[in-house]
């Protein structure tokens, strides 16, 4: 995945910084303390933004149950569709992996019929 030169170094220097904790519990220290509570937020709701988006959650219905307004969700749905492969392949297997895991979005995914359709008699 090829980086904004701007932001490369900040990115790999922080990234090798995340890999040399040794277990979960130095990693939560680190975060923690490198990251203010609305930064942990905001990334939290990313993430749990991307795993209803995976989880075939209407827009809609992301809005209602995380509590972010419909544009933040149009941005991680265009992520999620036109973003770098890498980027979706690694979120896609991680997200697979919490969910085998049962972690995250525990709740399947609504799925919406086409009502006018079906009202009329019509194949959806």
């Amino acid at each position: 995945m090829a980086l904004e030169p701007k932001i490369a170094p900040w990115v790999d220097e922080l990234a090798d910084i995340l890999l040399r904790t040794r277990n979960h519990e130095e990693l939560a220290v680190v975060l923690q303390g490198l990251l203010t509570p609305s930064e942990l937020e905001g990334i939290h709701l990313r993430w749990r933004l991307l795993q209803c988006l995976e989880a075939g959650f209407t827009q809609r219905d992301i809005s209602q149950r995380l509590g972010i307004s419909l544009g933040k969700i149009a941005r991680g749905s265009r992520l999620m569709k036109y973003g770098e492969d890498e980027f979706c392949r690694v979120v896609r297997r991680i997200w697979a992996e919490y969910a085998q895991e049962g972690k995250g979005m525990a709740a399947q995914p609504k799925t919406r019929k086409n009502t006018r359709a079906t009202e009329k008699g019509d194949t959806p």
